[in-house]
């Protein structure tokens, strides 16, 4: 959305990548992009700007303005703004703590719905308030923020939200009424509010990447799969080092599980500071591949993506599939085996579509990015198998994990892209637009050449034509060159700390 190019370009194909020395993850953040974002070209270009809470930002970079970073953000205690004295004149003016993200995840754990429905409720009132202030006090030319409480909303409140959810409870529903709608209604409003403090001259652009759903209540376990095709190997024995290795990652990851709900983020230093990184290295990949032979497995997943890997000669530590024609063949294979798995409950195909890295992206990143990537409807279906190799590959969740779900909603493919504005035709709907298209589309409604570099386009149809032919679009014009460099590297703690936030919203274990 920001780079106007691809993953396999702009490196951040999630919030970790493979380090690719070992069978095992590292957490990315603004420092891997290797391609610069909107708000990099248009500081470059001399205009001003201002970004609030986009993902992916920390560290901060300088821009010709104020930047807040986002959710990539170990804490408060760090230096998350640019320049670094906004981060005590925001709280100067809020009068109380920034909300980088709201702590929602953790009340649900803790099974007091309500004190979620406030903190999502407050992210969205200190999100516009931060904003209202920043947009108050400088000059500027291009503002962006991001509110993610209609995404944790989404998450947490499915079930309340949609009366045919099997986890739906009316009680609670009574007693909260539709959170999702809340926190929707609450945007919309202060929204509004900004839009007619702004004045009527400044054009809009509401885009979300991804839109939202109920989650499907079944489980597929990608590994276990692999190995009931033959393509992955699991240790007849683990013998007593394995089993100690198991029994006490196990025992860390339930004493981990109390520890954040019971405590905040900001109290858990002292905890954190006993847990080395090297420790949670170790475990965390133990965790994910418990008991995988690497000698004789060809594929492997993390699971939790539903993205597959191949155990691949001259890459991976113990490779085994040779590049070529082998290679090209498993891929082959396991796509064909993948496009027939059948839901447990009807029989249906679960797999949209099995893609090739490179059907999707290209660039020199593209080793960061699985061989191969499963579409399906609802992504959260897929899950870790926790070292029990036995159970089935895919299977429907039990009553008892139904209710005891914390996450109810899940991502879908299709997102949102709302255009307000001069020369904006009014009352059209636009169709299959790209990710990539934004950058072009927003540079061009600024009146600035799109960078040559860009794979996105101008969303032409979007515009009047006579305005299209009045303002003729151009490329080029000083910018942002693309990069390719090292990340900066979390510490211990910091790394810890965006653990738990991932793992409250679902995206790490």
């Amino acid at each position: 959305m920001v780079t106007g190019v691809n993953a396999g370009r702009h490196r951040l194909f999630d919030f970790w990548e493979r380090d690719l020395e070992i069978y095992g993850f590292r957490l990315t953040n603004a420092s891997f992009r290797a391609a610069p974002a909107l708000w990099t070209v248009l500081s470059e270009r001399d205009r001003r700007v201002i970004v609030v809470n986009v993902p992916m930002t920390f560290p901060p970079e300088p821009v010709n303005g104020v930047l807040v970073a986002g959710r990539d953000t170990p804490g408060l205690h760090s230096s998350f703004t640019h320049p670094t004295g906004v981060r005590e004149e925001l709280e100067r003016v809020l009068g109380c703590p920034y909300v980088i993200v709201p702590n929602d995840w953790r009340w649900m754990r803790l099974g007091r719905p309500g004190k979620a429905r406030e903190e999502l409720l407050n992210e969205v009132d200190i999100r516009f308030a931060a904003v209202r202030h920043l947009t108050r006090t400088r000059d500027w030319d291009f503002c962006m923020f991001v509110v993610s409480a209609t995404d944790g909303a989404a998450h947490f409140f499915w079930h309340l939200h949609d009366p045919a959810f099997p986890g739906h409870d009316p009680v609670l529903a009574g007693q909260l009424g539709d959170v999702l709608l809340s926190v929707y209604q609450r945007t919309d409003e202060c929204l509004g509010d900004l839009l007619e403090e702004l004045g009527g001259d400044v054009s809009i652009v509401i885009v979300s990447d991804h839109g939202s759903g109920g989650r499907a209540l079944r489980a597929i376990h990608l590994n276990r799969w692999l190995a009931s095709h033959g393509w992955l190997h699991f240790e007849e024995d683990g013998g007593p080092e394995g089993r100690a290795r198991h029994w006490v990652a196990d025992g860390i990851t339930r004493l981990k599980g109390v520890a954040y709900s019971l405590f905040p983020y900001q109290r858990l230093t002292w905890l954190r500071r006993m847990w080395p990184d090297r420790w949670r290295r170790w475990l965390s990949g133990y965790e994910l591949f418990a008991g995988v032979d690497w000698s004789r497995t060809q594929a492997f997943s993390e699971e939790r993506r539903g993205n597959i890997w191949i155990n691949l000669q001259g890459r991976d530590p113990q490779g085994i599939v040779e590049p070529g024609i082998e290679y090209e063949t498993l891929r082959s294979e396991i796509i064909a085996a993948l496009e027939s798995m059948a839901a447990p409950e009807t029989g249906a195909p679960v797999v949209h579509k099995v893609w090739r890295r490179e059907e999707l992206f290209d660039g020199p990143f593209l080793d960061c990015i699985p061989d191969l990537l499963v579409e399906v409807e609802s992504p959260s279906q897929f899950s870790i198998h926790r070292g029990d190799h036995s159970g089935p590959a895919i299977r429907l969740l039990t009553e008892q994990e139904i209710n005891a779900l914390t996450i109810t909603g899940d991502h879908r493919m299709d997102g949102t892209l709302i255009l307000h504005g001069p020369g904006i035709r009014s009352g059209v709907t636009i169709t299959r637009v790209d990710m990539r298209d934004v950058l072009p589309t927003v540079l061009y409604m600024m009146g600035e050449p799109v960078p040559v570099y860009a794979e996105g386009r101008v969303v032409e149809e979007a515009f009047l034509a006579e305005w299209f032919a009045a303002h003729p679009l151009t490329y080029g014009g000083v910018g942002a060159q693309m990069r390719d460099q090292e990340g900066y590297a979390y510490s211990e703690k910091e790394h810890r700390w965006i653990e738990e936030r991932l793992a409250g919203l679902g995206y790490m274990d």
